[in-house]
């Protein structure tokens, strides 16, 4: 009886073990891709420079950055020794790899991957039979932030480099996913794994804080992101004809909301079951521009509000206080 209690504590034990490992197991990967050397160097495509006099800016969400475009600087960080759940953010560094290998006015035909959307996404009702550019799929991630969108330009990619336009929707997924982890390293990410289009997925979706940085400078920087994440509302009409309007999901760029900032110009919310986050982007009367984030957070309007909290503080830094 005693050994077989000490046995039974023994698995317990062990059983414990294997929980905090599966609970902690992004943080210990990121670590190590953290601390990897040959992510790490002066030959990568992207460098961070962190600032000499960085501010201090009191936000809710647990994680967060402000990045200086103008000085190529970041200025503030909070929680950046932790790995981030992007949600939909993920959309941003997805258009960034599908832009790179099809043409923003080749048409796409959506087929099979739609089934792969997962249940509760924030679509931007594309169906099979209807046809849309690829420009017109970037804007519906961009405004109605839609997973579907996400999938449909994906799976097109993947068809395009495995050079097979049947391709079933889940293996031209899974072709775009690695080339798109692999494309993350060559712009200099270095503790990033996503493993979905839209970034609606569990612990093992991961980036940090200096990696989305890296993104979303990116992001800003391409003409065809910043035309269509700017804008609050949009009427359009597919290639097949098909209409719809396509709402932002960014409070910050709504006129009629509460968190309306006139300085805001992009960039994109996302959010989990239970975590909420956002990258966006503002421009000060100076013509200064920044980039900022925050991830986390475990109310829906607290990305905003700190936002909010964040440009304010940005520019009472800069002497701007009216």
């Amino acid at each position: 009886m005693k050994k077989r209690l000490v046995i039974f504590a023994t698995l317990v034990l062990v059983l414990a073990a294997v929980i905090v490992l599966m609970l902690n197991i992004s943080d210990i990967i990121w670590s190590l891709s953290r601390n990897n050397s040959s992510l790490h160097n002066e030959d990568s495509v992207s460098t961070i420079v962190y600032s000499s006099t960085p501010i201090e800016i009191g936000i809710e969400s647990p994680q967060g950055f402000v990045y200086d475009v103008s000085n190529d600087t970041i200025i503030f960080t909070k929680g950046e020794n932790k790995v981030v759940h992007p949600g939909s953010t993920t959309k941003l560094l997805t258009i960034l790899y599908a832009l790179s290998v099809l043409s923003d006015d080749e048409i796409i035909t959506p087929q099979n991957e739609l089934e792969l959307v997962k249940e509760g996404s924030s679509i931007a009702y594309i169906n099979e039979g209807h046809k849309l550019s690829v420009e017109m799929l970037v804007e519906g991630m961009l405004l109605p932030s839609g997973n579907d969108a996400a999938y449909v330009l994906a799976a097109a990619a993947g068809r395009k480099i495995a050079n097979d336009p049947e391709l079933d929707g889940k293996d031209a997924i899974n072709v775009f996913m690695l080339g798109m982890n692999e494309y993350s390293k060559t712009i200099g990410l270095c503790g990033t794994n996503f493993i979905s289009p839209d970034g609606y997925s569990g612990s093992t979706h991961y980036t940090t804080t200096e990696d989305m940085i890296i993104i979303s400078r990116l992001a800003l920087n391409n003409d065809i992101i910043r035309k269509y994440a700017s804008m609050s509302k949009d009427d359009v009409i597919y290639a097949s004809g098909h209409t719809n309007t396509w709402h932002n999901t960014n409070k910050l760029l709504d006129p009629t909301s509460e968190f309306y900032s006139k300085y805001a110009t992009g960039l994109k919310t996302g959010s989990l079951d239970d975590e909420y986050c956002l990258v966006f982007s503002f421009r000060l009367e100076d013509g200064k521009e920044y980039i900022s984030g925050v991830f986390g957070g475990d109310a829906k309007n607290m990305r905003y509000r700190d936002a909010l909290a964040i440009i304010d503080a940005v520019r009472n830094e800069n002497g701007i206080y009216s």
